[in-house]
């Protein structure tokens, strides 16, 4: 898969371009982008924490994918 990192200066512009449909994927935090998910607007692919996010619990863990993956913002 090839990617293009496209850097912002801020998540509201990058979210603001997904939502759009000017960028295919974004790293997010929950906080920012629940409502868009609750909405239908946004389709989470995984969480990047070691275990799935309570507030999402359908959605997977990257690990679950790729074993011993882990990255977070605490």
């Amino acid at each position: 898969m090839d990617m293009l990192h496209v850097p912002y200066r801020g998540g509201g512009p990058a979210l603001t371009d997904l939502l759009g449909g000017h960028v295919d994927v974004m790293f997010d935090t929950i906080i920012t982008s629940i409502e868009h998910i609750r909405a239908g607007k946004l389709r989470p692919l995984g969480v990047t924490s070691a275990k799935r996010a309570p507030v999402l619990p359908n959605v997977p863990t990257i690990a679950e994918v790729v074993p011993g993956y882990e990255a977070s913002g605490d």
